[in-house]
């Protein structure tokens, strides 16, 4: 487990540009990083990760093959298709959901 911990530490100095022998372990490497840390936690409403921080009002609601498309709280359906924003349903419906009063309707 040490040697899997001192290569994932010495690859994390590598992607932010830092000597890794020159790191220690336990070393914050956020602090030292060249690159924005993105807390991948973030989802949209309808479970699919960002990524981008900034959040579109409007997505399609519905998973290819089988689809079962709908609005969470606080968004209304906009539209609805059956292969929406690609891969097309077998059964069910894909729905365009926007923020309500986002005017993107």
């Amino acid at each position: 487990m040490k040697a899997f911990t001192a290569a994932i530490l010495t690859l994390f100095a590598f992607a932010a540009g830092v000597n890794a022998a020159a790191v220690e372990p336990g070393t914050d490497l956020t602090a030292v990083s060249p690159f924005p840390v993105i807390d991948t936690a973030l989802t949209n409403p309808d479970g699919t990760n960002l990524t981008t921080l900034e959040v579109s009002p409007c997505f399609w609601s519905g998973t290819a093959p089988f689809c079962a498309g709908s609005c969470p709280a606080g968004y209304v359906d906009c539209g609805r298709d059956g292969c929406g924003d690609g891969a097309c349903c077998w059964t069910g419906i894909k729905v365009y959901c926007c923020r309500e009063n986002s005017g993107q309707c």
